[in-house]
């Protein structure tokens, strides 16, 4: 996404921050995150979590962010550090000891590192967990624990290998050998063809799930962007609405606002001016998911159709507030 566009998100998501639209500021915030915005984003849309009382997502968030010494300002960072221990205060915490490293970390059945180290922490809901390791070649090491609001555990967990199973031990035996008769082999099956790869199958595959994410993300991105460009342009044509008739003046006051009404033009004018920036930051996302669906789309086309098979329809749909793509016909 060009540099102009994540600005410009993130501007949405701080001027909602600014005007206690908690969710509006979550959505604008973890879009850029997600879309790679550094800095102090991550702990932005931290302290949105924050605000709307999830309490452990907030504290994995804005403890990730604070390892970066460049994100933020000191005073941004003491704020940071503030809705962090205010998060902690909400919730447990689960200092786990590995004997291996490289495990896959479940807790209460919800995955929560996929090649973990042998020693690291997660934030949890306060309540009994289970806190499971599985690595391969390994039995599964598991432990049940009570955490309590705004404390620490300690959970050590060693892996212990599987078991191997002894060969069964060849019986000699004790009857004389004697000829046997040949017997007729049945003939040799043909080979079969194998089938042919399938749409998903290989990096071709992966390439094509993932324009397919990165379509549905943008159009996404877009439909948010689009619901905020209105919003502020609703409430700039509101208040210019009642501006005139407070004033009975068909002209445009804040043309040349006098002091009286400096203050009234100048919050119309911004409402403009976001309006203007979300409705630019939807049609980049659009575009782009338009680039990406066409370039996916392509793919199938050129790479993913058995020739000798109904082709297959692939067709981008937008209606109203939701999006995707259909496919009709066989591989």
């Amino acid at each position: 996404m060009p540099n102009a566009e994540l600005q410009a998100l993130i501007r949405v998501g701080d001027i909602a921050r600014n005007q206690g639209r908690w969710e509006r500021a979550e959505e604008a915030y973890y879009l850029a995150y997600k879309l790679g915005a550094g800095g102090r984003v991550r702990c932005e849309w931290g302290m949105a979590l924050l605000a709307l009382r999830r309490h452990v997502d907030a504290a994995m968030a804005i403890d990730r962010c604070l390892k970066d010494p460049g994100a933020g300002t000191a005073a941004e960072r003491r704020r940071y550090t503030d809705g962090l221990e205010s998060a902690r205060r909400e919730v447990g915490q689960i200092d786990f000891n590995l004997s291996h490293q490289g495990a896959l970390i479940t807790i209460s059945g919800e995955v929560r590192d996929r090649d973990a180290s042998t020693t690291g922490y997660v934030y949890v809901e306060p309540g009994a967990h289970t806190i499971k390791a599985t690595l391969p070649g390994f039995l599964d090491a598991e432990q049940t624990v009570q955490v309590d609001k705004g404390k620490a555990i300690k959970v050590v967990l060693r892996f212990v290998e599987e078991p191997k199973e002894a060969p069964l031990p060849v019986r000699a035996s004790t009857q004389p050998a004697t000829p046997r008769k040949a017997l007729a082999r049945p003939p040799p099956k043909p080979l079969t063809r194998p089938d042919p790869p399938g749409p998903f199958d290989g990096m071709a595959g992966a390439a094509r799930i993932g324009g397919i994410g990165v379509t549905a993300l943008a159009l996404t991105g877009g439909l948010v962007a689009s619901g905020l460009a209105a919003q502020y342009g609703d409430e700039a044509e509101r208040r210019a609405a009642g501006l005139r008739r407070n004033n009975d003046d068909s002209s445009w006051i804040c043309a040349s606002p006098s002091s009286k009404h400096a203050v009234t033009c100048a919050e119309i004018n911004d409402f403009y001016d976001a309006h203007e920036i979300a409705r630019d930051v939807a049609a980049g996302f659009f575009i782009g998911a338009g680039v990406v669906a066409a370039a996916t789309i392509g793919a199938f086309i050129y790479d993913g159709v058995d020739r000798s098979r109904r082709p297959v329809r692939v067709v981008a749909m937008i209606n109203g507030d939701q999006a995707g793509i259909s496919f009709s016909g066989v591989w």
